[in-house]
């Protein structure tokens, strides 16, 4: 019975997670840093992020790696993480302004994370952003981010690398935004 049970173990660790976990909350990134203090805009001001109306329910809610679940730190809610993470960077720039006439919303459109092959995993992470310039729409585009990456056979090794990839899309996207010639453009000023 013994050897049944570490036998378990040693499969569990080598093909799955067999747990649930938070994300790690949101680090600032230089190179946003960087674009949102190129902005000319003075200061953003951050409303609601939610799910996509057409969004797969759970995919705002957990994501899974071979097994492991992942939740959000944000009210387990990926939509809400994302819109933390925008606070974050605007913040570490010295935009982020809840008085600003100008106004970041999102609805999140796709939120995938496959890991389940063994040698490549991806994940797609996609949201619509809009901007309002006291209450009138300026910007509403949805932006996405792809990643694939080479992936171990371990699960042990996969699952760690997995998520750590799955949290760079939230920093990738947030580039994609603040670099968008449309967004720069509609949030000048």
């Amino acid at each position: 019975m013994k050897f049944v049970t570490i036998g378990l173990l040693v499969v569990c660790s080598l093909f799955a997670g067999c747990a649930s976990q938070r994300i790690g909350a949101h680090q600032a990134s230089i190179d946003n840093i960087q674009l949102l203090r190129q902005s000319s805009a003075s200061g953003f001001a951050v409303g609601e992020f939610k799910p996509a109306p057409d969004a797969p329910s759970p995919a705002d809610k957990v994501v899974t790696v071979r097994g492991s679940r992942l939740t959000s730190p944000s009210s387990d809610s990926f939509a809400s993480y994302l819109r933390d993470a925008l606070v974050v960077d605007l913040e570490a720039a010295g935009k982020y302004d809840p008085a600003s006439a100008l106004t970041i919303s999102g609805q999140l459109t796709r939120n995938t994370l496959n890991a389940a092959g063994f040698s490549k995993a991806d994940s797609t992470l996609a949201a619509k952003f809009s901007v309002a310039r006291g209450g009138a729409i300026v910007f509403d585009k949805r932006i996405e981010e792809q990643q694939t990456w080479d992936s171990s056979f371990i699960g042990a090794v996969a699952i760690p690398e997995a998520i750590n990839h799955y949290t760079e899309m939230y920093t990738k996207l947030l580039h994609r935004l603040f670099s968008d010639e449309e967004f720069r453009a509609a949030t000048g000023k």
